[in-house]
């Protein structure tokens, strides 16, 4: 890592450093999951959707509370 040791995504690179020697199809589609995990741990991606969801549905929760009616306009 950037302070020495093991960085935060290692394990995930190593598990699917470890799949791909396995890997039958050209396509990698079996470490496929795996190489997912290692990416998400980079990148955050499915964490920041997931973040972006949880406050939309908070701003409409709100607008509902305050009698602004949902997504349909209608109360």
């Amino acid at each position: 890592g950037i302070r020495g040791g093991i960085g935060r995504c290692y394990p995930f690179f190593a598990e699917f450093r470890e799949c791909l020697k396995t890997e039958t199809s050209i396509t990698g589609e079996n470490c496929q999951p795996i190489r997912d995990d290692y990416f998400e741990c980079l990148h955050h991606g499915k964490e920041y959707d997931l973040v972006k969801k949880v406050h939309a549905q908070a701003a409409l929760n709100e607008k509902k509370a305050a009698g602004g009616g949902g997504e349909d306009g209608h109360h």
